[in-house]
């Protein structure tokens, strides 16, 4: 029996954002395919276009690359590839795929002249196509009479669809795709990819080379749509990963506002000591005036609040009478009201002038 063929799977487009449907489809191929017995999924590949792709709200590369790295941090076989957006001018998909295979088939043909090389240069070699543990993976290579690996394109319906669009793929790309690397194409509602192939005298010609992936989880799922819903401030939760959201709102992506508190839904704490300050100037002050918005300023030092709620009421005149619910604390010398002698209570002046004891005077001893 036939060894199953080694195939890695690439991903092209714009990714803005990338969508829980986008890694999806590298789930749902690599299984579909595994189940053949005819071929064996080893990776993965997402290659995101570069700037100078005409698209409406197209965001700049360095932030496509970012999402994308977030949100393949919970992948254990697919990567992100940058060479596509690094370019100087928008790469056609075959020039894109005719790069990866050149990679692959340079892996392939180095590990069969060099039966033990290095870790560092199967590191360099192989590029992380081969998620495998070095040692297994070079084994494998050196005892495999065919090691080749084929590069295939995974897409949607739509894009197969796109290939009848007139002046939008050249006929040599389209035979070149197909005939030299192959598709996997996942279907959607509405669409009938069988149907589009018997029409189309080159995928005809080249049929046993595309594998139809019907999707019977229905999960329309679109870059466009999570775009409009962003513009309108709807929660996109559960459509994209956490980390994606939470660079979106970070950087005020698709028309979103920055909010350092509520992120789409997901409570955000401060996590650093600058976040932290803000938090504590913003509940610094919350008394305002009412006049311009300005911190009210106090007349004097604020008492140390206890349980015991203080009530600003008038002082009593006698100062034997101490109010419950006085104010305690330091007088303030610059304040009149907390020195006695200068108080305007002229019937307290007259009990205390009553009450004074003269001692060591007393009028028969007078002369």
């Amino acid at each position: 029996m036939a060894s199953p063929r080694r195939v890695v799977l690439i991903a092209c487009g714009s990714y803005n954002p990338v969508t829980n449907m986008h890694l999806r489809m590298f789930e749902l191929a690599r299984d579909s395919m595994n189940r053949t017995g005819r071929f064996k999924v080893i990776g993965g590949v997402i290659s995101p276009v570069g700037d100078q792709y005409e698209k409406k709200d197209l965001q700049p590369a360095k932030h496509r690359c970012n999402m994308l790295r977030e949100a393949l941090t919970s992948s254990d076989w697919i990567r992100m590839d940058t060479w596509e957006c690094e370019q100087p001018s928008w790469s056609r998909t075959a020039l894109v795929l005719r790069h990866h295979q050149a990679i692959l088939d340079g892996a392939a043909t180095n590990n069969t002249n060099n039966p033990a090389p290095s870790k560092r240069r199967r590191r360099e070699v192989n590029r992380d196509y081969i998620n495998q543990d070095d040692d297994n993976a070079n084994h494998n290579l050196r005892n495999k009479s065919d090691n080749s690996v084929n590069l295939r394109l995974l897409c949607g319906a739509d894009l197969l669809e796109s290939f009848g669009t007139p002046g939008l793929w050249s006929e040599e790309d389209i035979e070149y795709i197909v005939g030299k690397h192959g598709l996997v194409c996942i279907t959607r509602e509405g669409s009938d990819p069988r149907k589009f192939i018997y029409e189309s005298d080159v995928l005809t010609k080249y049929e046993d080379n595309i594998h139809i992936l019907t999707e019977w989880i229905h999960n329309d799922i679109s870059s466009t749509k999570i775009r409009r819903s962003l513009r309108r401030g709807d929660s996109v939760k559960y459509l994209l990963q956490d980390c994606v959201i939470d660079y979106v709102n970070k950087h005020g992506l698709y028309g979103t506002t920055v909010d350092n508190k509520v992120l789409n839904g997901i409570i955000k704490t401060p996590t650093n000591e600058k976040e932290v300050d803000e938090t504590k100037q913003n509940l610094r002050f919350e008394d305002k005036d009412e006049v311009d918005g300005s911190p009210r300023q106090s007349p004097r030092p604020q008492p140390i609040q206890t349980r015991n709620i203080v009530v600003e009421e008038e002082r009593p005149r006698s100062p034997k009478r101490v109010h419950p619910n006085s104010w305690v604390g330091p007088p303030s010398p610059k304040s009149p009201r907390h020195v006695s002698c200068m108080r305007p209570d002229i019937s307290g002046l007259v009990r205390r002038v009553r009450n004074v004891r003269i001692v060591g005077f007393a009028p028969e001893t007078c002369v």
